[in-house]
C-alpha cells in the first residue's frame, strides 16, 4: 500500500477524533443544568448537612486542570520475556491477555497502614519483583489495608495525577503472617505511550463534582463521603489506542449499610459517567 495513503488515513483518523473530543466538551461546557436558581444559591455544605451527609474537612473549589490522553495497551507477554532475559522479574509470572500476575519473592512485609505508602513504594522499585515499578505510586483510597481480605492499589500517573482504570493498575494480595501483612502476588496491566491530544484544560472543582451527584440524588440522606480524588479513566478506544480522560471519583458510605460506593463524574463535562461503557471506534 502507498505509504503517502497511509500516512493520509491516520492524518484524517486523528483529526476526526480531536473534533469528536472539542464537540464534546463544548457541548458540555454550553449544556444548562436543570437545577431551580434557589438550589444555586444555597451552599453545598449547607445541603448535605440538611440530608445528614457528612464529610471531613473541606470541599475545595480550587481550580485544576488535566488533558485529553491517549496511550496503548502494553503487550504484557512481550514485557515480560524482555525483562527476563535481562534478569528484571525473578519468580513466577503469567500473563493472561493483557495482565501479568507475578508472585512475590522474599520477605515484603506491611506492619500497618502508616507504614503501607513507604514499603509498597519500596516494592515497585525492585526491578526483580515488578516491571515499569517506577510508574506506578501507592493509592491509599483503593487499598484495603483492615480488611478481610487486604489489598493494595498502585497505579501509573500523569503529571501528578493518577490513573484509576483496570488498563493501568497493580493490585497486591496480602496474607497475614503473626502481627505482619505479606505481599504475596499480584496483578498488573500497563499503558505505554502516554501522550496529550489536545491543550491542557481546566476541568470543574471537586466541589462542583459532589454538587453534581447531590443534586441527581446520588448521595443518599445519612451518608459519609469516605473520600475523593481526580484521576484518569478511559472513555473511548480507537483501534489500539486508549483515551482518557479526568474524572472525580467519590466514594462514601450509608449508615445502614457497610458497602462502599464509588461515583464518578467526568471532571470536563460535570456528568456523571458511573457505569458508562467504552465506546469503541474500530475504523477511520
Amino acid at each position: 500500500m502507498d505509504f503517502k495513503r497511509i500516512e493520509w488515513i491516520f492524518f484524517l483518523a486523528f483529526l476526526g477524533l480531536n473534533v469528536f473530543l472539542f464537540n464534546i466538551y463544548s457541548e458540555a461546557r454550553s449544556e444548562q443544568r436543570n437545577v431551580s436558581q434557589s438550589n444555586q444559591t444555597i451552599p453545598i455544605e449547607q445541603r448535605l448537612d440538611t440530608e445528614d451527609i457528612r464529610f471531613s474537612g473541606e470541599l475545595s473549589d480550587e481550580t485544576l486542570s488535566g488533558y485529553y490522553l491517549s496511550g496503548e495497551q502494553t503487550d504484557m507477554t512481550a514485557a515480560l520475556k524482555a525483562a527476563q532475559s535481562e534478569n528484571k522479574l525473578t519468580g513466577e509470572s503469567t500473563v493472561k491477555g493483557q495482565q501479568l500476575t507475578h508472585v512475590a519473592s522474599g520477605g515484603f512485609y506491611i506492619s500497618d497502614d502508616a507504614q503501607a505508602e513507604e514499603t509498597v513504594n519500596g516494592y515497585l522499585k525492585r526491578e526483580d519483583q515488578v516491571l515499569y515499578g517506577d510508574e506506578y505510586q501507592y493509592i491509599e483510597n483503593l487499598s484495603l489495608i483492615d480488611s478481610t481480605h487486604p489489598t493494595v492499589v498502585a497505579t501509573q500517573s500523569y503529571e501528578g495525577i493518577p490513573f484509576n482504570d483496570s488498563s493501568s493498575r497493580i493490585d497486591m494480595t496480602l496474607e497475614q503472617t503473626d502481627d505482619l501483612l505479606q505481599i504475596t502476588k499480584y496483578n498488573q496491566t500497563h499503558i505505554s505511550s502516554i501522550t496529550p491530544l489536545r491543550e491542557k484544560m481546566t476541568v470543574y472543582s471537586e466541589k462542583e463534582a459532589v454538587n453534581t451527584l447531590y443534586l441527581n440524588n446520588k448521595l443518599p440522606s445519612h451518608s459519609t463521603i469516605l473520600w475523593t480524588e481526580l484521576a484518569y479513566t478511559m472513555i473511548l478506544k480507537v483501534r489500539d489506542k486508549n483515551v482518557y480522560i479526568p474524572a472525580w471519583f467519590v466514594a462514601f458510605k450509608s449508615d445502614n449499610d457497610d458497602t462502599i460506593q464509588i461515583e464518578t463524574v467526568n471532571a470536563f463535562s460535570n456528568r456523571i459517567i458511573t457505569n458508562n461503557a467504552v465506546q469503541k471506534v474500530e475504523n477511520p
